[in-house]
């Protein structure tokens, strides 16, 4: 066990307030390990340098300051401060071995139909076991830092004390592929040792991951998972639409089936009424006049007697006049043939009667005489005889 881990294993309230003034506290002794500026000989005899810049220091252990390192060439050593505290933290983590890495959270989010999907993993801070633990320089930084060895692999540890590493150290660090913690001390100093070792031993929220390579792995199965979702999300969308509209195209064809039916009620409800009205305005249709009844359903009007049989002088609706005869009455039948009469098929004659204003038809015992007959424009006498 070096000097300076038993002398921490004592003093762990050791006090670290004079950083808050750039005063460094501890050095590296000339002969190797760390030296507190409270356990060294006053002035040039305390025989440390710098742990930044490797200049001789020269202890300052007067009654009214606080003790302190200096530079005995007055030369400002801007990262004296910073690698002090790494320089201690490398002592703090070796004397334990453990350390405890930050929580790491990774969120990833894209534009979903609905909005913006985001989804989360994180692990929470873990304490690992350090197998090996030195003060070095590794890129990006060109001063010492604390690098870990965990499970075969460098952690690096950066403690900030005036500003945090920026975008280009994680950038450098990733295209590394080198894991890195930075400890912010910006805002909140430790004042003591022992805080210091609380930092480094805790779940501090003042460590955060710099790189870490899960971090692009679990973005990128995030990311793959949130466009899975947005994927379906589209999808079921779009079925969303389709199914909207079918229901629209079906409400539109009901309501204009509907609107036809409705239009042709209405059309109907119009042509009753308008038929009831006419029906009130205009006369009723006369009846139809009835069909003149076929000769053979005549009944006989005027019936004469001969010698060789009977004749029958028939009523007709019609400008015509009807005789029949028995087939015996051959002079009658040659009568009506001379004077036009035409043979319809059931033995009736019929003679047209259009033009006349008066017949005067003779019948003797045996001769038919049609005597005469007038016209309303040219009277004529006609005397046929049949014996």
């Amino acid at each position: 066990m070096s000097h300076a881990s038993a002398f921490f294993d004592l003093n762990q309230e050791v006090s670290l307030s004079a950083g808050h003034d750039r005063m460094i506290v501890f050095a590296r002794r000339a002969s190797g390990g760390l030296a507190h500026i409270d356990e060294v000989d006053n002035g040039k005899a305390c025989d440390c340098v710098c742990l930044a810049c490797n200049e001789a220091l020269i202890a300052r252990q007067g009654d009214v300051l606080a003790h302190s390192f200096a530079h005995p060439s007055g030369t400002q050593c801007d990262h004296a401060l910073e690698t002090m505290l790494h320089g201690v933290a490398v002592e703090l983590i070796a004397r334990r071995q453990q350390f405890v890495t930050p929580a790491l959270r990774v969120e990833a989010s894209i534009a979903g139909p609905y909005g913006r999907l985001t989804e989360a993993r994180q692990r929470a801070a873990t304490r690992v076991p350090v197998d090996g633990v030195v003060l070095d320089q590794r890129p990006p930084w060109s001063r010492p830092c604390v690098v870990t060895s965990i499970k075969g692999r460098e952690l690096l540890v950066h403690i900030a004390v005036h500003r945090k590493a920026g975008e280009q150290k994680r950038e450098a660090l990733a295209a590394l592929d080198q894991a890195a913690v930075e400890i912010d001390l910006t805002k909140h100093f430790p004042h003591t040792v022992a805080e210091l070792a609380r930092i480094l031993c805790t779940a501090d929220p003042r460590k955060s991951w710099l790189f870490n390579h899960r971090e692009a792995a679990w973005r990128a199965e995030l990311e793959a998972a949130l466009t899975a979702i947005a994927d379906e999300q589209r999808r079921a969308q779009q079925e969303a639409i389709k199914a909207q509209q079918e229901q629209w195209e079906r409400e539109r064809a009901e309501r204009a089936r509907l609107r036809a039916e409705a239009l042709a009620a209405e059309g109907e409800r119009i042509h009753q009424r308008l038929a009831a009205a006419a029906a009130e305005a205009e006369p009723p249709p006369p009846p139809p006049r009835p069909k003149p009844a076929k000769p053979a359903e005549m009944s006989p009007n005027i019936e004469y007697q001969s010698r060789e049989g009977r004749l029958w002088l028939l009523h007709s609706s019609r400008p015509e006049v009807y005789f029949k005869i028995e087939p015996g009455v051959a002079h009658a039948r040659q009568v009506l043939e001379r004077w036009g009469a035409v043979e319809d098929g059931t033995g009736a004659y019929r003679i047209s009667c259009e033009g006349w204003s008066s017949a005067s038809i003779e019948l003797g015992g045996s001769w038919l005489a049609i005597r005469s007959v007038s016209s309303a424009t040219e009277p004529a006498r006609l005397d046929d005889v049949g014996q």
